[in-house]
């Protein structure tokens, strides 16, 4: 789950003033930590987020929506085709752009495909849940790849 910059930010200048500030005695240290909070605070609403991944994220969920539908409707139950047919439905009715809106149609079209998933027999579901998988597998390693190396253990010595 991605956590939109700003909100991580915030949570960022609010640690460091509630929490860390108090235990600085130094005054030099204490300016120091203002000036990051203030760098932090302007910083904020100056930050796009980077839009090719969330490109990847938005035809990954299309594709793999798009299968699951399709191996639904395949499977000769009504019940699984009535499910892969409004999977299509909504696939066609998410806007193509601008990317934020068509991004979070698509997650509400996932979200909705997930439950109607559970209301069906395991063996209808197992392409269209391979199909949805395989969307989370690729996201997940999407989203690990951007981190940048843990400094933990350079915070863990103080």
């Amino acid at each position: 789950m991605l956590i939109p910059p700003e909100q991580l930010i915030d949570g960022c200048v609010r640690t460091l003033l509630e929490t860390v500030l108090p235990g600085i005695e130094s005054r030099f240290a204490r300016g120091q930590l203002y000036a990051v909070a203030d760098v932090l605070r302007n910083l904020r609403d100056r930050l796009e987020e980077k839009s090719a991944p969330l490109e990847l994220e938005a035809q990954s969920l299309h594709d793999s929506l798009g299968r699951a539908a399709s191996a639904l409707r395949a499977s000769g139950n009504t019940a699984a085709y009535d499910v892969g047919l409004r999977i299509e439905n909504s696939l066609a009715a998410a806007p193509t752009a601008p990317l934020s809106p068509r991004l979070g149609a698509l997650r509400t079209v996932m979200a909705s495909a997930l439950e109607a998933l559970d209301g069906l027999a395991e063996d209808l579901t197992q392409g269209a849940k391979a199909a949805l998988g395989g969307h989370f597998a690729t996201q997940a390693v999407r989203e690990v790849m951007i981190l940048k190396p843990s400094l933990l253990s350079e915070i863990s010595k103080g």
